[in-house]
């Protein structure tokens, strides 16, 4: 797509494609088994826009998933009436009574937020999942006094109903899948026989396969929604995902180089004939990882350009040989010809974090919902 006059103006940006949102939503929910799925849209949706990508999906996703109660409060404002978990719940009784007012699902994580709950009128009944450490070990309920703080909740008078029962996968995305095992069984011994809902898998677990036939009520996919593969095997398009996110600039010059020119800060990269050379408006400061090697294909109109030397905080150059182009045409960094997983892997890290550098950095086009294809 190339970048109108306007939009120039503006550069980088990220086209946000609503319709592969709701695409990847399917995907997970073909293979979730029956399960609710409710759409993680923490952090600003994974860089996406969270109140844009929750619109988008209120009419496909069965609740959503946020970190904190002001992500909720923004939902709740936007119009958002569906179900809504909150992963870091509450820190005292004025929060735990505005989850109640909105008809918020906080996790109670802590044994001393069940006590709060005991001793705290909150107006309303309260919504709340019982959170149960199985193995992340981050935070969440020891399974030990799962049954214990589960009858302290219900004997409390103070809930809609029985407390949710949840746990997360620390090693779903992996091929080898007996941790996650291990992390069911421990899952399943401490909730026999309590009343409540069940949810289980995020991304990995749902297409993993990791935990089929035990993937509970409700599953909470994040990065799968968004086009990125949850897994360390594999690609995103292999299960069927589509990019989300396009990260697209362009080109400010292009010029001859000659070989034995040393480019860009440090002189990291060295030509090894005479070449063509071009710069690009990206950088760190766009969410463009500065770590980001050599040699990282870049979409030059649609053509495979390369990465030369280091990333600067607002210019890339890249290694044009066997691309024509010219100052003003369109660069796609990640998106429909580059996928964000494989700039991630030449970054050293995930497509989770490119994915919400540039979504904070770079302005958001969206791209409509189409009855055709939403």
């Amino acid at each position: 797509m190339p970048l109108s006059t306007k939009d120039q103006l503006r550069r980088p940006l990220a086209y946000i494609n609503l319709n592969a949102l709701r695409h990847n939503l399917e995907v997970v929910r073909a293979r979730a088994g029956g399960a609710k799925v409710f759409a993680v849209v923490k952090a600003d949706a994974y860089g996406h826009g969270m109140v844009a990508c929750a619109q988008a999906l209120r009419t496909l996703a069965d609740g959503f998933v946020v970190s904190t109660l002001g992500e909720a409060d923004i939902l709740r404002k936007s119009g958002i009436t569906q179900r809504i978990m909150v992963l870091q719940g509450f820190m005292d009784a004025s929060e735990a009574r505005f989850a109640a007012r909105l008809m918020l699902e906080p996790v109670v994580h802590q044994p001393w937020q069940v006590e709060l709950i005991e001793k705290t009128s909150l107006g309303l009944p309260l919504s709340v999942w019982l959170k149960i450490d199985t193995g992340m070990h981050r935070i969440g309920i020891p399974p030990e006094l799962a049954r214990s703080l589960h009858t302290r909740l219900l004997d409390s008078g103070r809930l809609r109903h029985a407390p949710g029962l949840m746990t997360h996968f620390a090693r779903a995305d992996e091929a080898d899948t007996s941790a996650t095992q291990q992390q069911l069984a421990v899952f399943h011994a401490a909730t026999e026989g309590l009343d409540g809902e069940r949810s289980l898998a995020n991304s990995a677990g749902v297409l993993s396969g990791a935990a089929q036939g035990t993937l509970g009520d409700i599953v909470r996919p994040g990065i799968a929604l968004y086009g990125s593969n949850p897994l360390e095997y594999g690609s995103a398009a292999d299960l069927g995902l589509k990019p989300v996110m396009r990260l697209a600039t362009c080109l400010v010059a292009v010029q001859a180089q000659h070989k034995g020119e040393a480019v860009g800060y440090g002189g990291r990269f060295v030509c090894p004939e005479d070449m063509p050379m071009a710069v690009a408006s990206v950088g760190y400061a766009d969410g463009y990882p500065r770590v980001t090697a050599s040699g990282t294909p870049v979409a030059v109109n649609g053509k495979i350009a390369r990465l030369a030397g280091r990333v600067s905080m607002d210019l890339i150059t890249l290694d044009m040989r066997g691309v024509h182009a010219e100052a003003g045409d369109t660069v796609e960094l990640w998106g429909e010809s580059i996928a964000v997983d494989e700039v991630a892997q030449a970054a050293g890290t995930l497509g989770y974090e490119l994915l919400c550098a540039a979504g904070r950095a770079c302005r958001r086009v969206y791209l409509p919902v189409t009855e055709s294809e939403g």
